[in-house]
Parts: structure tokens; C-alpha cells; sequence
């Protein structure tokens, strides 16, 4: 929201009061510390599902060698029983050609039989638990079912942090995902498991985007890039933590009743983090506003201004009565409708989002896919990210937006569909160009955020970026699809990630650079960003003009 917006309802400066308040002050450092909490704890629940829900190792019981109760995974006969390789040689069996005992030396008939039973070679995921053998489809809906959540949870928890406060919404989210999160270990089938999977998404999908909310209106419109940057490596943290207790703790009941509980302790919040003060000036509630800037004042140790002083103390100027049909009063869907090149950047912007979803999250949930141990790999696949940050908080206000995410766009293409080339015997090599493409979406992901939100007028800013975000949920509904896909064609995930991307980025030549301009306020001047740039003061006027 712009200054303009905050003035007409408050009669207050919001960029000018966070400069004389200070950006990286002791109430700023207090703020920064509480907010990081629910972003590393987020990390913990994005794609718990790669654990929790991870493949384990199983083949058919053969009923006339051994018992039901047998835990002996791999008897000395077994090679004869089971067909030589590939999805046959965990659903399907051969029969003894006589009574037993069985052993090395029993022939078996050549003709193949569907199992009826299985004996799990590990008992720490779903999988095993809940007999999901041969069932793979099963196992990837989790995923699914988790990002639809992901879709329901954004308008829900949007329209509280929007109506009744950024605070109220954080604390609502990450509260109730440690509820009910934690009532996935008691789920006593596979049906309960996913119902809870979903409700626990819904209520806690939000808390990332509540806590970035909390953050950036903390601090001035000049830095939006560190705050991006910061919050990005402390989800980087938390993947990586997430890791280490995936693997100190595998059983997966175990694991949630260690993960999520501790979520309750944000309940705390409630005294210890003020409401957002940006917020609650553009809802008119100056009074609590005032509390919270005159404590932020006394910790930083500033003086604020006359100026900001009688701004803070006077009554609110009751704005201009606007005509009825004016733009400003017209539904925001009615004037974005109107506007082709809106229409048109929307849904270009709404791609990118599908893309950053798609192989984000595809490439986190195939990592465990990979050659060595898979809680080493999706430590290296997020620890990774830390370079596409910092890499992001150096280029973006040198370079521009669109020149990075075009590069990081490119080059993520160009890794995902290399990878399926790469010759068996240089798995290190597959290795890299995989981790290279997820350098490279997270470059273009973590960009993305401002990019879009530069792209739109103020007024149908945060709309229209909710619907981007919205409708970029498909390639995250989509992604946990494509271990399930690999099963059938090995090769076609990275085919697939790389070519959405390669669409994507060149989907970025076709809109306006934003670095250098301010943000538009209306339509008109999101229309004109590309002569903007050019020579954003003479445009810029003319459209002020117009």
C-alpha cells in the first residue's frame, strides 16, 4: 500500500515514520528475531511429506516359503521368487513348483502372480504402516492433497491478515498447525492421514506469508531486497534442520510428535509481537498505532520529528467524497478487465508462478530420488539456496528484475533437461546440473515476489498478486505427481521442469523492466511502465497529468 493510500485514511507518512524510527534498531532486532521463528518453523511442515511419505523398500510374501509373521527380508531362495527387475519385482511373484521348504536350490514356475501380501524391508514411513505396496499413487497424493490445502489456506488467511490483522493471522496459523498437525500421529488409517494432512495445510500454509507480510512493513520500501534475502536464508536453516531430524528421528509418528507440538509455544505472540503499525494506520486505528510507534521510539532511542509528531496527534482529515463511477470506486476486477496489457501481464505473471511452484517443489520432493542418502541430498538440494539469496540481494537493484529471473529462468531449463542425457556413469554429474536448476528456481522464485507485485497499481496490488500466487498453486498441486510419472518414463520430470522454465523465461522478454521506477499507483501507470522506464520522469508526469 502506497503512502498516498495510508495518508487518506490516517493522515500519516508510513515510509517517512519507519526512516526517522530507524531500520536495524534494537525494537527492529527483537521483531526480526520473533518473526524468523515461524519462517524456519515453516520449513519444517512445507514438504514433510518427503519423509513422512517416503518410498521404503518391499517385496511379495511368498506365502509357501514363509509366514505372515516372518521378518526375514531376504531368505536365500528369494532371487528365484521374484521377477528379475522393474515394477514386476514388487507386485508380482512366482510360485514354488513344489512343497516346501524352500531354499536356494527350489525351482520356480516361470509364470507370474500378482501379490496379495508384502514384507517392508522398513517400517519408518506411511508406507509400510499403512500397507501402501504397489499403491504408488497413494503415496504421491499425499503431496497432492497437501498443496491443495496450500491453494485453500491463501484467500482464508488472507482476508483475516487484510481484516483483522497480520499478527492475528501469523499467530492463528502457526498455533493451529502445531494442533493439528500433531494429530497426524495418531492417524489410525490411511484416509485420516490425509484428511488431517490437508486441514493441517489449510491453517498452516500461511504463516510463511504472514511472517514476510510483518517483516516488510517493518522496514521502508528501500529494503525489500534484504528483507527477502533474510527470510530466505532462514528457510534455507530450517530446511536443513528439518533434514537432521527427519534422520534423527524415522519412524514418522515419532517425528511429528517431536516437530509440531512446539508450535503451541507461538501462542506467546500474543504479548510478545506488536501488530503490524502500517496496518493499523491504513484501518484508522491511530491510537493503537501510536502505542506501539512511541515504544518502538523509546527502544531505538530516536526522537521522531514535529512534523511526524502533530501527523501522529492530530485528528484524521476525513478524505474527499469521490464520485460515484469514478475509476477509484469501480471494482478492481472490473478495471483490470478492461485493460488488455493487465489482462495480458497477469496472465504471464500467473505462469511464472505455476513454474516457480512446479519445479521448486519438484525438484525438493524428487531429491530423495537421487544416488547416496536422501537426507543428504535434500540438504544439499536446500542448503543450495543460500546462493540464489545472496545472489538475488546482490544483482537485483544492479542489474534489474527481468535480466536476473530471465538468466535464472534460462539456466534452470537448460539443467533440467540436460539431466536425462547425462550417462549412468557420471551420476555426479546428473548430481550437479540438478543442483544447478535448483539454484536457479529459487533465484527466479525468490524474485518473483517483488517482480509481480512491481508489475501491478497499488490499488490492485495485493489482489492481483494473490491471484498469481492463487493460480501458481497448480504446479505445486502438480509436482508431487512426478515421482509417480518417473516410475513409468525416468526421464520426463526433468523434461518437464526444464521446458516450463525454458517458457517461462521467455515469457520475460515480453514485459517491462521495473528497476529504477517508482511504483505505479493506477492502472494508466502500470500500462506505461515500459515507456517508464525509458524516461520515467517525463512519463511519469504525463501520466500524473492524464
Amino acid at each position: 500500500m502506497s503512502a498516498e493510500v495510508y495518508s487518506a485514511s490516517s493522515g500519516v507518512d508510513p515510509e517517512r515514520l519507519m526512516h526517522e524510527l530507524g531500520q536495524f534498531r534494537r525494537f527492529h532486532l527483537i521483531n526480526y528475531v520473533l518473526l524468523a521463528l515461524p519462517v524456519f518453523i515453516a520449513a519444517f511442515y512445507a514438504v514433510n511429506y518427503v519423509f513422512l511419505a517416503a518410498d521404503v523398500p518391499y517385496r511379495c510374501m511368498v506365502s509357501e516359503c514363509e509366514l505372515s509373521n516372518t521378518t526375514v527380508y531376504s531368505p536365500t531362495w528369494l532371487e528365484g521368487a521374484l521377477p528379475p527387475e522393474g515394477r514386476e519385482r514388487r507386485c508380482s511373484r512366482r510360485a514354488p513348483l513344489y512343497d516346501p521348504p524352500c531354499d536356494h536350490d527350489t525351482p520356480f514356475s516361470e509364470e507370474l502372480q500378482l501379490c496379495d501380501k508384502w514384507l517392508y524391508g522398513a517400517n519408518n514411513t506411511i508406507v509400510a504402516e499403512f500397507n501402501l505396496a504397489c499403491q504408488e499413487w497413494k503415496r504421491t497424493l499425499v503431496g497432492t492433497i497437501h498443496n491443495i490445502g496450500m491453494l485453500v489456506s491463501l484467500p482464508i488467511f488472507g482476508y483475516i491478515s487484510d481484516h483483522w490483522g497480520r499478527k492475528r493471522a501469523l499467530i492463528l496459523s502457526c498455533t493451529l498447525v502445531g494442533v493439528i498437525g500433531s494429530l497426524k500421529a495418531f492417524s489410525i488409517n490411511y484416509e485420516m492421514y490425509v484428511v488431517v494432512e490437508f486441514l493441517e495445510t489449510v491453517v498452516g500454509a500461511s504463516a510463511f506469508p504472514a511472517a514476510y507480510i510483518l517483516t516488510i512493513e517493518l522496514l521502508g520500501q528501500d529494503k525489500r531486497v534484504f528483507t527477502t534475502a533474510f527470510l530466505g536464508i532462514m528457510l534455507v536453516i530450517g530446511g536443513i534442520s528439518f533434514a537432521l531430524l527427519a534422520k534423527a528421528f524415522q519412524y514418522w509418528r515419532t517425528f511429528i510428535l517431536v516437530a509440531y507440538p512446539p508450535s503451541l509455544l507461538f501462542l506467546t505472540y500474543i504479548y510478545l509481537l506488536p501488530e503490524s503499525i502500517r496496518w493499523l494506520l491504513s484501518k484508522g486505528r491511530k491510537e493503537e498505532a501510536v502505542e506501539i510507534i512511541m515504544k518502538a521510539a523509546n527502544l531505538n532511542k530516536v526522537t521522531l520529528s514535529d512534523e511526524t509528531m502533530k501527523q501522529l496527534t492530530e485528528e484524521k482529515v476525513k478524505p474527499v467524497e469521490e464520485k460515484k463511477g469514478s475509476p477509484e470506486t469501480q471494482g478492481i476486477w472490473m478495471q483490470v478487465m478492461k485493460s488488455p496489457i493487465i489482462m495480458t501481464r497477469l496472465a504471464i505473471c500467473s505462469w511464472w508462478w505455476i513454474t516457480c511452484t512446479f519445479v521448486f517443489y519438484g525438484l525438493a520432493i524428487n531429491s530423495v530420488s537421487l544416488a547416496g542418502d536422501k537426507y543428504t541430498n535434500y540438504m544439499l538440494v536446500v542448503g543450495v539456496e543460500v546462493i540464489s539469496v545472496v545472489t538475488n540481494a546482490l544483482v537485483l537493484d544492479r542489474i534489474g528484475r527481468k535480466r536476473t529471473l530471465l538468466v535464472a529462468y534460462m539456466v534452470c531449463g537448460v539443467a533440467c533437461v540436460a539431466i536425462p542425457f547425462v550417462p549412468k556413469t557420471l551420476p555426479w554429474l546428473a548430481t550437479l546440473l540438478y543442483l544447478v536448476g535448483k539454484i536457479a528456481i529459487t533465484q527466479a522464485f525468490s524474485g518473483i515476489y517483488m517482480y509481480t507485485s512491481e508489475l501491478f497499481p497499488t490499488h490492485a496490488r495485493h489482489t492481483l498478486l494473490g491471484f498469481c500466487s492463487m493460480v501458481g498453486r497448480i504446479g505445486s498441486i502438480v509436482a508431487p505427481q512426478m515421482p509417480l510419472l518417473a516410475i513409468y518414463v525416468d526421464w520426463l520430470p526433468s523434461v518437464l521442469f526444464g521446458s516450463t522454465a525454458l517458457v517461462a523465461g521467455g515469457l520475460m522478454l515480453t514485459t517491462p523492466e521495473t528497476l529504477n521506477t517508482r511504483l505505479p499507483d493506477t492502472i494508466l501507470e502500470a500500462e506505461q511502465l515500459a515507456k517508464q522506464h525509458k524516461k520515467p520522469s517525463d512519463d511519469m508526469q504525463m501520466t500524473r497529468n492524464l
